[in-house]
């Protein structure tokens, strides 16, 4: 249940960190975030801090592997992406528990 989980979010917020990559003007390439998502997923596995960690990791990884600057763009995909990928992992939890 923990391994669908991590990848509906990894998928949710890969498409959306996509979409958000391209209405922001930006360019890079899907695989760079496909592996960006899948590596702050992990992180977010720590316990008490691990969503501040992976959030901030997110950062550091969108603004090297895209065209994306840390402020303001990075930031506005990666709490578009991280929030709403959460919100549908949380709804795939509840529907299933």
């Amino acid at each position: 249940m923990l391994a669908i989980a991590l990848l509906i979010q990894v998928i949710v917020s890969t498409i959306l960190l996509f979409l958000a990559m391209k209405l922001t003007g930006e360019d890079g390439p899907f695989v760079s975030l496909l592996a960006a998502a899948f590596i702050a997923a992990l992180i977010d596995f720590i316990p008490y801090a691990g969503s501040f960690i992976a959030f901030i990791v997110l950062l550091i990884l969108i603004s090297r592997w895209t065209t994306a600057e840390i402020w303001p763009d990075a930031v506005l995909m990666v709490v578009v992406a991280w929030g709403l990928g959460t919100v549908a992992t949380f709804c795939f939890q509840m529907a299933f528990a």
